[in-house]
């Protein structure tokens, strides 16, 4: 039996919207060598690549990026180990319902939190990213609204409020400070359905994620592998986690 490994970026590869560590980059590349690896974020195809690196990106069998709703797949050039070229296997749309950014924008004005450094949501392929801090903010900024959230636990209950708002859609907890928005069934265990359900027949799939916990960005995944004898979910709270796991038996 074969061993795929997906890995989720922010928080699980990386700092939360950092590029990953160099040291622990040329480990993590040293241990992709002959095995079959996928990515699978919340973030842009083109963030991934920032913060991976072309190396690691490059060497991956494929990219889910967008909570899935959108892959990548490498094209294999005539150029053997010339993988800079890739083509877009499937994607997925979001539309919005009438008024629904206004109500992001009543929850920013709502919120008790006092740094707000705007643009408090982005569009991405099937999905929006949510902030109350703002996209704009830096990382002393995202790391005192961390502090915060981590103490007044806000993003679960925004998440919980919109949920009952808008019962054809989807919040989860995303990264550090924000929050992911799609259509429901459009979150990360879309994968599985899309392309690895054969695959688990006869290989064992692993996932590694920092948000596996409801309602993190990667519990629908984790939830869905672990319902099968193939499939297998392990949380970190950090990169350094993920450097001790990739010593372990199971990803030896």
């Amino acid at each position: 039996m074969s061993n795929i490994y997906l890995f989720d970026v922010d928080g699980t590869l990386t700092p939360a919207k950092s590029r990953i560590d160099p040291q622990f980059a040329k480990t993590f590349l040293k241990w992709m060598e002959n095995k079959e690896v996928y990515i699978v974020s919340g973030g842009s195809f083109d963030r991934i690549i920032d913060q991976l690196g072309t190396d690691i990106v490059n060497k991956t069998a494929g990219v889910f990026a967008c909570m899935g709703n959108i892959f990548y797949e490498k094209f294999e050039s005539v150029d053997p180990g010339c993988f800079s070229e890739w083509n877009i296997i499937y994607e997925n749309s979001f539309v919005a319902p009438r008024g629904f950014y206004k109500k992001l924008d009543k929850i920013v004005e709502k919120s008790p939190y006092q740094t707000k450094t705007g643009r408090h949501y982005e569009e991405r392929v099937g999905m929006v990213n949510f902030s109350i801090v703002g996209r704009n903010a830096d990382k002393q900024q995202r790391a005192e609204y961390a502090e915060y959230d981590a103490e007044h636990s806000e993003r679960i209950e925004i998440v919980e409020k919109l949920k009952e708002k808008y019962p054809k859609i989807d919040f989860v907890i995303g990264g550090a400070v924000s929050m992911d928005i799609f259509n429901k069934g459009n979150d990360k265990s879309q994968v599985v359905e899309r392309y690895f359900k054969e695959s688990l027949e006869g290989n064992r799939i692993h996932f590694v994620g920092d948000r596996i916990a409801a309602p993190g960005n990667d519990h629908a995944l984790a939830t869905r592998l672990r319902a099968h004898s193939n499939g297998a979910a392990y949380e970190v709270e950090s990169w350094k986690d993920t450097l001790v796991l990739l010593k372990t038996e199971a990803f030896a």
